[in-house]
């Protein structure tokens, strides 16, 4: 390699490297803001509610019960833990619905 094209390459890699560490703390700062807008939130689902994966208790997602056990919320997706399920070991949304009857099991929480 050539003196003058390692002169190009420090240049150039220079200015890309400035510009990263200039921006990288508003990129941390967007990202920051975001997850704290979204904090809290969940999808709430009625905790009485039958064949419905939050409220079953082979569901493995993030979620917890209100205070008065009316309702449900959970933060993600969650992995089928039941082998009678067709979803078993798949990822559902916390409210989807279970067609198979005799699948559903109530979760002991609630």
């Amino acid at each position: 390699m050539s003196s003058e094209s390692r002169r190009n390459f420090l240049a150039s890699s220079g200015t890309f490297l400035l510009g990263a560490v200039a921006l990288g703390p508003m990129a941390g700062y967007a990202g920051e803001e975001h997850a704290q807008a979204g904090a809290g939130q969940g999808h709430r689902v009625d905790a009485k509610s039958q064949n419905t994966c939050v409220t079953c208790r082979f569901w493995g997602g993030m979620r917890k019960v209100s205070k008065d056990k009316t309702e449900v919320v959970a933060q993600s997706m969650g992995w089928c833990n039941n082998p009678d399920s067709p979803n078993y070991q798949k990822l559902t949304m916390a409210d989807h619905q279970m067609e198979k009857v005799g699948v559903w099991k109530k979760w002991a929480a609630l």
